[in-house]
């Protein structure tokens, strides 16, 4: 076995959330180190295609790390909202409620950002960096935890040891099965097509969400005249469909869309994703904490999952901070309460929401569709609550961490 290494920080993985916690920790003067069981490449590979919706505080954070550059990440703006149904292809699409983006100086309250430029800008500051240092292409065997320290056994025999160990290894955690963590999990027996398409009409930075009696359907807008779409269906319904050719794919898809995109094609593949609530109980252990998908994974409809990762982290680095400034050990068990209790609030209330509008909007129950179409109606005509939705879409609620802030 090699020579054991002392690390202030380890995190595993180099994910999107793991290399953002990473690069945040190391713009405070932290010494962070970062294992990953794939490379770089790999990593990029496997996400080709992927788009996410970042909201106006995950831009903050970007800003505050120096990674904001809308021309390098390629963004694409979200200027309006539009919500609409439509209960078959003989039907119209009738729109029900519309959020604008508010005033220039503000901005928009998102942004539609794609995971091969988001990847690629995070790698290269990881690599940069002298205060990070990344291991590739090199498992974790093994932990060991005592009340000083926890001490890390790699594949490659090396060991480090380190104050505090943060997991961010994705919604099937295998640290969190390794130590039997508790989840709490709702199978939605639905799954989501996604993909990206061309098209020739412009999407003037219009995000649609269109409920459909299959269910609902997202189209997003990227950079260019092309869109994202994400479509969630019941299990059955949208296996087979996943299943379909592209061409039948999108004749498909323009059979339910109407004109809102024309003249469709595909760019790369369509992917599919089972969709499920779940919630780790307890997101810390023994001098480790667990951020993003790995303590929580909530449904696609809202867009918030990216986001509600990104929180963790501005959070996890306002509580370290702290404990440093007041000389304590990282990973001590008050100052990991601090987080958990912090981000309990905000992580329950998102489950429950996303849990509570996937309930009501992918159903065809007469009285929950009547009762949607009368809650949006009345949003609709109040400025006030439309106010309040994209301040909650920008993420703007609570109380926010440093790094949130502009």
């Amino acid at each position: 076995m090699k020579i054991s290494k002392k690390r202030q920080i380890v995190i595993a993985v180099a994910g999107l959330i793991g290399s953002t916690m990473a690069i945040a920790l190391a713009s405070k003067g932290l010494d962070v180190t970062v294992v990953d069981g794939t490379s770089e490449e790999d990593r990029i590979k496997r996400n080709k295609g992927r788009t996410y919706a970042l909201s106006r505080t995950s831009k903050n954070l970007l800003i505050n790390l120096g990674l904001w550059d809308p021309k390098r990440l390629n963004v694409s703006p979200i200027e309006n909202i539009m919500l609409s149904t439509r209960k078959n292809s003989s039907d119209t699409i009738r729109h029900l409620l519309e959020f604008n983006k508010e005033t220039h100086e503000v901005g928009p309250s998102s942004y539609m950002i794609e995971d091969y430029y988001l990847r690629k800008a995070l790698g290269a500051e990881l690599n940069r960096n002298t205060k990070i240092q990344l291991i590739n292409s090199t498992e974790v065997i093994e932990d060991r935890t005592n009340s000083f320290e926890t001490k890390i056994l790699l594949s490659d025999k090396s060991l480090i040891s380190t104050e505090i160990f943060i997991i961010s290894d994705g919604r099937e955690s295998g640290f969190a099965k390794r130590l039997n963590k508790n989840f709490f999990k709702k199978n939605y027996n639905q799954l989501a097509i996604v993909g990206n398409l061309s098209h020739e009409n412009k999407h003037n930075f219009v995000a649609h969400q269109l409920f459909l009696s299959g269910g609902p359907l997202a189209i997003l807008p990227l950079k260019g005249k092309r869109a994202t779409f994400v479509w969630s269906l019941p299990t059955e319904f949208g296996d087979k469909i996943s299943k379909y050719n592209d061409e039948k794919f999108i004749n498909h898809l323009k059979y339910n869309i109407g004109d809102i995109l024309t003249n469709l094609e595909l760019i790369g593949e369509k992917k599919m994703f089972p969709l499920y609530l779940r919630f780790l109980r307890d997101t810390i252990d023994n001098r480790k904490v667990f951020i993003g998908d790995s303590a929580q994974a909530i449904h696609p409809l809202a867009g918030q999952g990216l986001n509600l990762g990104l929180r963790d982290v501005a959070s996890l680095v306002d509580i370290l901070l702290k404990g440093k400034k007041l000389g304590l050990d990282l990973g001590s068990n008050d100052l990991l309460k601090q987080y958990e209790s912090w981000r309990s609030f905000d992580r329950i209330s998102l489950a429950t929401y996303t849990d509570f509008i996937n309930t009501l909007f992918s159903n065809d129950n007469f009285y929950l569709k009547t009762l949607r179409e009368l809650g949006m109606n009345a949003v609709d005509k109040s400025d006030l609550l439309k106010s309040f939705f994209v301040k909650e879409a920008a993420g703007e609620y609570g109380n926010l961490p440093a790094l949130l802030k502009q």
